[in-house]
C-alpha cells in the first residue's frame, strides 16, 4: 500500500468519525451546531506527517499511478461541483418557497464546507477502488 492509499484511508476514517460525531452532536446541541463535527476531517490533513517516507526514498509513480490520481482528483472535483451547486439550489428553493429575499450569512460557509468535503472524500474513496478494483491504464 502506497503513501496515497494510506492518506485516502484515514481521509475516509476521520469523515466518519465526523459523521458519526455529528450524528451524536445532533440531538444534542441541534442541527445549527452539529456540523463542528466535520472539523475532524481537517485532521487528515495530517497524513503527509504521518505517512511520510524514509529519508533517502524516492517516490515512485509509474503511469497507472499517475492515471488513478488524475481520475480520481477529477472524481473529486466533479462531485464537489455537484454538491456546491445542490447546496446553492437548495438555498434559493427554500428561500423562494418561504418568500424570503435574503440568506443568512451563517449559511455560506456550510455550502463551501460542503464542497470541500466532498472533494476529499470523494477523491479519497475513488482512489481507493480504482486501486483495488480498476482497470485504469495509462494511456486511456
Amino acid at each position: 500500500m502506497n503513501r496515497e492509499q494510506k492518506q485516502s484511508w484515514l481521509t475516509v476514517a476521520m469523515f466518519l468519525i465526523s459523521l458519526a460525531g455529528f450524528l451524536i452532536l445532533w440531538p444534542m446541541v441541534g442541527l445549527a451546531r452539529a456540523p463542528i463535527a466535520f472539523a475532524a476531517v481537517g485532521l487528515a490533513g495530517l497524513g503527509p506527517l504521518i505517512f511520510r517516507r524514509p529519508r533517502g526514498q524516492a517516490v515512485e509513480f509509474d503511469e497507472r499511478d499517475r492515471a488513478i490520481h488524475r481520475r480520481s482528483a477529477l472524481a473529486g472535483g466533479m462531485v464537489s461541483y455537484g454538491v456546491f451547486l445542490l447546496a446553492c439550489m437548495g438555498v434559493w428553493g427554500y428561500l423562494h418557497h418561504t418568500d424570503t429575499q435574503t440568506v443568512r450569512i451563517d449559511i455560506l460557509p456550510h455550502i463551501v464546507w460542503a464542497g470541500a468535503v466532498a472533494l476529499f472524500v470523494t477523491r479519497s474513496v475513488a482512489m481507493l477502488a480504482m486501486y483495488r478494483w480498476g482497470k485504469v491504464h495509462a494511456e486511456e
